[in-house]
């Protein structure tokens, strides 16, 4: 525990990660094969109610029709995507936090009783990582879905015949304060998300309401946003990139975009991908979770001394064990 609870660089909470993942690979991967698993299930649910998704091959052939069955089945998997990754993820993260804590500090635990130890607060975490979502990505959300409505209006408007020439003027407008208003709701998603990042941690091993974990976590990563933003960017990299290497065979036995340019997919090479994004969620799935866990607890003991909380606190126990273990004094 004492190596555990000291400073550590950027660097050496990596080294440490990989070390933890490296030793508890069962542990990690058992927790985040949830929100994997979820994802598999739904995506091999749709595929079978849908079939494999088949573009046509000539422009003639992209009807009215086509494009609103597309529609159709685009929204509902991602709303369907959507649901199940955030109910995964707000059960898996917590799950995780509790067991990086546990090994973190010399301690055992299994992913029974990881679950266990968060079951009574899932619904809080749930709820915490809505809003979390909420206040990262809403807006990016809400400048994509302003920009597309503009969009649209202005192109009725031109089939209209109203003003041509003034309506492009605005639509050039419109089309650079939409960007504009994209970019900086990007930039706004990034710092979002290094502010709430601990607040999973927090809440699980605080026992926080969500609001609280939030403004424990704006607290907690205050002065090193810019490591935890390294960290996601990447273990996420690291997860894309092995989902692409599983996924890669199935592409070029399809023939598939990278060949000939194709863009339909069989039924045995899309389940390929779909298997493939299954063991790269599990396997890399679990890295960025151990990575924002580790530095929960190095900005705990920077600007709390929790290093020298638990040693105190293990001294207070030490002592009243060792009165109890002491003989009897002697009576004269």
């Amino acid at each position: 525990m004492d190596m555990a609870l000291r400073p550590m660089s950027i660097s050496q909470m990596l080294d440490r990660t990989f070390f933890l993942y490296r030793n508890n690979f069962v542990l990690f991967a058992g927790i985040a094969i949830v929100t994997p698993a979820l994802r598999l299930i739904v995506m091999l649910a749709q595929l079978k109610a849908f079939g494999p998704l088949v573009m046509p091959t000539q422009p003639e052939n992209v009807t009215p029709q086509f494009l609103q069955a597309l529609l159709i089945r685009v929204i509902i998997s991602v709303v369907a995507v959507s649901i199940v990754s955030i109910v995964g993820t707000a059960i898996a993260s917590s799950a995780t936090a509790h067991a990086v804590s546990m090994v973190h500090l010399g301690k055992s635990t299994t992913i029974a009783e990881s679950y266990r130890r968060v079951k009574s607060i899932l619904g809080r975490v749930l709820w915490l990582t809505c809003r979390v979502l909420g206040f990262t990505f809403g807006p990016l959300i809400l400048s994509y879905a302003v920009l597309a409505g503009v969009g649209i209006g202005l192109v009725l408007l031109l089939k209209g015949g109203n003003a041509p020439g003034a309506l492009t003027f605005v639509l050039i407008i419109v089309t650079f304060l939409g960007f504009a208003s994209i970019l900086g709701a990007l930039v706004w998603s990034l710092y979002a998300l290094c502010r709430y990042s601990l607040a999973v941690p927090a809440c699980t091993l605080e026992d926080l309401p969500a609001g609280s974990a939030m403004r424990r976590s704006s607290f907690l990563s205050d002065g090193t946003k810019w490591g935890i933003l390294g960290i996601i960017l990447l273990t996420g990299l690291m997860g894309v990139v092995l989902t692409y290497a599983l996924q890669l065979p199935a592409l070029l036995a399809s023939s598939a975009v990278i060949i000939t340019g194709k863009t339909n997919l069989s039924i045995a090479a899309t389940i390929w991908i779909y298997l493939a994004e299954f063991i790269g969620g599990t396997v890399a799935g679990p890295i960025a979770t151990i990575a924002l866990v580790l530095v929960y607890y190095d900005q705990r003991v920077r600007k709390e001394a929790f290093d020298l909380q638990m040693m105190m606190d293990a001294l207070g126990q030490a002592v009243p064990q060792q009165a109890a273990a002491a003989p009897p004094p002697m009576m004269g």
